[in-house]
């Protein structure tokens, strides 16, 4: 029989440790509502367990204990966050997820209430999947409770004996696949009471994640074929959309997902992702055109201002705001070390003062400048975002090698929130920019004295976009985090409908469906 454990606690510290001690595979936890840091397991925990050469299952758990938890509607709930769990680690098609009953309920409460939950379940897992399900269900129980959802209503394929010996059956039941046991002392630093012990007759489910040994800039190269492909959290048209790459964008294969769906790593804008897209819409590579001498290379691009150092761009004044500001002694950002840098930001938001200042404040008409404070903020942290950009016939001339004069409306015009999303994406890797996939990562570059930013364009043309900052956390001012770490609302600061100097602004206002995609996350270290 196979050796392995069950923890709530993250492994991936330990997974050699783990293999050395003669364990093979380890179960690990899904949930949505866990407040428990560490219990769910992370994309990178789980390759780092692969590469350690252990097998994984996972068990989807967030109470389990209560006849409130159990039920039609709530197995249907939680089988669609089971799946989405599944994806977001890269878990295979055909392994399982377990679920668990974790109560000693009589056969009445499990035929009443469990029953229907692995009902739910079974419509839950299907409905994200938009059709048929790749994941086996698994049920983690008493003997009782395996017999009745595995062996009787065949709503489970896979069965996890739980270590109570004395709950209803299980001293009796010799149909499970696991079989959970109390530990003895220690191991790898788990402490005595971090882990149970448990043995597997045969396969259970378990699994390595889709391409868990393709590291960074490895893996066979696919290019997309469509003009825009969805690259997705889950391998289903259902799956969210994480961005889309564009026709010509290179990929790496990690492996397939299931039907025609593969996971890749794409690089986008300077920075790497990882999900899934339809096959179907990928070829090999083309050899790469040559680039007409009259286009220049992003890199080969010079920054431009329009007209910087003009006293008269000014905080307390609404004019000049198409110029870079231009008051004595305004504060830089010239430190190198990271706290330095994370101090010399707090000064520059409070110099800006975008709550008072003139410059900033939305005017009787509707007009609103985050664009405007987002440069400003950036031009005195060292980094360019432009508040004006060379336009179409100007880039021509610099592609030829001439140098245009700034001329505003002629060689350089301004540049709103939209066209922002737009120039990081397609020219910021060349200024240091590289776009990132998640507000944890934003919120880390701006507490190592780097930048963030959130960019969104709008669906609807001629409507304005939004931008704010994401800024370093203070003593008493933090982000929001969920009771892993992850954060949720990045610590921003904006100026807009409301202007802030530091909020979370309590909702992920790039997420409202007004606005074209939730992908515009960039930073500058």
């Amino acid at each position: 029989m196979a050796q392995g454990l069950s923890t709530n606690r993250p492994c991936d510290p330990v997974a050699d440790c783990l293999a050395l001690a003669g364990r093979q595979f380890v179960i690990r936890y899904h949930s949505r509502t866990t407040r428990n840091p560490g219990k769910r397991i992370s994309p990178r925990e789980a390759a780092l367990l692969a590469r350690a050469g252990l097998s994984i299952a996972t068990v989807y758990q967030d109470n389990a204990r209560l006849p409130a938890d159990f039920g039609a509607d709530r197995g249907e709930l939680d089988g669609r966050s089971a799946y989405a769990a599944a994806a977001a680690i890269g878990q295979p098609p055909d392994s399982a997820i377990y679920f668990a009953v974790d109560a000693d309920f009589s056969e009445p409460q499990i035929r009443s209430f469990v029953l229907p939950y692995f009902e739910g379940v079974r419509r839950g897992l299907a409905a994200a999947a938009g059709g048929a399900s790749p994941y086996g269900v698994g049920v983690y129980g008493s003997g009782l409770a395996c017999r009745l959802v595995r062996d009787e209503a065949a709503l489970a394929r896979f069965a996890w004996l739980a270590v109570a010996a004395g709950w209803r059956e299980s001293r009796t039941y010799a149909g499970w696949d696991v079989r959970q046991s109390h530990p003895a002392g220690d191991l790898c630093g788990l402490g005595a009471t971090g882990w149970e012990s448990c043995e597997s007759a045969g396969p259970f489910g378990e699994f390595q994640p889709i391409g868990f040994a393709v590291t960074a800039q490895e893996g066979v190269r696919r290019s997309v074929t469509a003009s825009q492909l969805n690259l997705r959290r889950a391998p289903t048209t259902a799956g969210e959309v994480i961005t889309r790459l564009p026709e010509g964008q290179v990929v790496r294969l990690l492996g397939p997902a299931g039907g025609a769906w593969v996971r890749v790593r794409a690089t986008v804008a300077g920075g790497e992702v990882i999900g899934y897209v339809h096959g179907s819409h990928l070829a090999e590579p083309a050899a790469a055109p040559a680039l007409a001498a009259a286009v220049p290379a992003p890199g080969s691009l010079p920054p431009v201002h329009y007209r910087p150092g003009d006293p008269a761009s000014r905080r307390n004044s609404a004019g000049q705001r198409a110029k870079p500001l231009g008051e004595p002694q305004m504060p830089r950002c010239t430190a190198t070390s990271a706290p330095e840098k994370a101090q010399q930001l707090q000064q520059v938001i409070d110099w800006l003062d975008v709550q008072n200042s003139l410059r900033y404040r939305k005017e009787a008409s509707g007009a609103t400048y985050c664009n405007v404070y987002a440069a400003d903020y950036c031009y005195l942290a060292g980094a360019y975002l432009p508040r004006t950009w060379w336009t179409g016939p100007a880039l021509v001339a610099i592609g030829r090698g001439e140098t245009p004069p700034v001329i505003y409306d002629g060689t350089v015009r301004e540049m709103q929130a939209d066209d922002l999303y737009d120039w990081l994406a397609r020219f910021g890797p060349a200024f240091g920019w590289r776009r990132v996939f998640d507000t944890t990562a934003l919120q880390a570059a701006a507490d190592a004295g780097g930048i963030g930013v959130i960019v969104a364009d709008r669906l609807q043309p001629g409507r304005s976009g939004h931008i704010s900052v994401v800024v370093p956390e203070t003593g008493a001012q933090q982000a929001r985090r969920d009771p892993d770490g992850n954060v949720i609302y990045p610590l921003q600061s904006q100026a807009g409908e409301t202007n802030l100097a530091r909020s979370t602004i309590g909702k992920a206002w790039w997420n409202d469906p007004k606005f074209a995609a939730a992908d515009g996350f960039f930073v500058h270290e």
